[in-house]
């Protein structure tokens, strides 16, 4: 794979590799990591922890090139595929006047249908948002064991592809489209628990509403916690920026706990809780802290109203001594 003048420019670039091997995977991802490290570019490399195995092991053969290179799982930092473009910004963010290289793999294979959902929509929104920061992304995806959906919305997020080792412009490439697509209705449980927050007086007993059912499911103490500032911040939004309620409600699904919030509100930028806002923007701050501590959030927005649905994974009980 060699980088070429496409990725020496300046700004965001924004590519895929559609591989179909393992040995395509290493020596793509070697060849990409090599190419920076000689240009003097911070090289992060975000993917799951098997590969990244394999990844270490090829790059260690190389002689000391991991000193150089940050190598993190990503299936520990984005099990939220939302809080993966603080992530991008902030490790750029950390090498000013430098440009980076980000490898990662946020579509593994086994990743549940909401979660590719949000996986498509990142993909989709961080070509606008990392508009302007130098920085080259290679975004993995692995063509033997994802769906073809999962690949076509890939040549469709990503205006450049690897093919036979140079960059190639995507004659599929249609963001807009795909984020129109992502922005359906979600659904409702007609078994959820509901409690109405008219406001900010309301906030409290909607956390110990939050509370109880937690503990009803067994939610762990810290999920609890974390339970109770989604719900907090959630509702105190829809108070900020809206002149109705919002209709919290809470569900079991699967091995989740659901935190949903709706509301009259239109959410107008869907940037908002992406990237760290620092202290300037208390709503942003809200949003954010939803996605750095959620493992999943959707969300749903038309004129009439905004739906966000916020996913706690619920730990199984500990097993009965015997």
């Amino acid at each position: 794979m060699t980088a070429g003048t496409q990725t020496e420019g300046p700004g965001f670039v924004h590519s895929a590799l559609l591989y179909s091997s393992e040995q395509e995977f290493l020596d793509s991802v070697e060849r990409f990591v090599v190419d920076g490290l000689a240009m003097d570019e911070a090289v992060l490399v975000a993917v799951p922890g098997d590969e990244l195995a394999l990844l270490h092991d090829a790059l260690h053969s190389g002689g000391g090139l991991l000193d150089d290179v940050r190598m993190t799982d990503i299936t520990e930092v984005a099990r939220n595929p939302t809080r993966f473009m603080a992530m991008q910004g902030s490790f750029a963010d950390s090498h000013p006047g430098r440009r980076v290289r980000i490898v990662s793999q946020l579509a593994w294979p086994g990743r549940t249908d909401g979660e590719l959902a949000a996986c498509v929509e990142h993909e989709a929104l961080v070509n606008g948002a990392l508009d302007g920061y130098q920085a080259t992304g290679l975004c993995l995806y692995d063509a033997s064991r994802l769906g073809d959906g999962v690949l076509a919305d890939a040549r469709a997020t990503h205006p450049l592809l690897w093919s036979c080792g140079s960059l190639q412009p995507s004659d599929e490439y249609a963001p807009r489209d795909v984020l129109e697509r992502c922005n359906r209705p979600l659904p409702a449980n007609p078994g959820a628990v509901t409690y109405l927050v008219r406001s900010s007086g309301d906030l409290s007993p909607a956390r110990s509403f939050a509370v109880r059912y937690a503990g009803w499911i067994g939610l762990s103490r810290a999920g609890i916690e974390d339970l109770q500032l989604i719900a907090t911040e959630l509702a105190t939004n829809s108070l900020m920026y809206t002149d109705g309620a919002c209709r919290l409600a809470f569900w079991r699904e699967d091995e989740h706990l659901v935190c949903e919030a709706r509301d009259t509100g239109r959410f107008d930028d869907p940037l908002v809780g992406r990237l760290d806002p620092g202290p300037s923007g208390p709503a942003s701050r809200g949003l954010f802290l939803v996605n750095a501590i959620s493992d999943l959030v959707r969300t749903h927005t038309t004129a009439t109203g905004t739906t966000i649905q916020a996913y706690l994974r619920v730990d199984p009980s500990p097993a009965p001594n015997g």
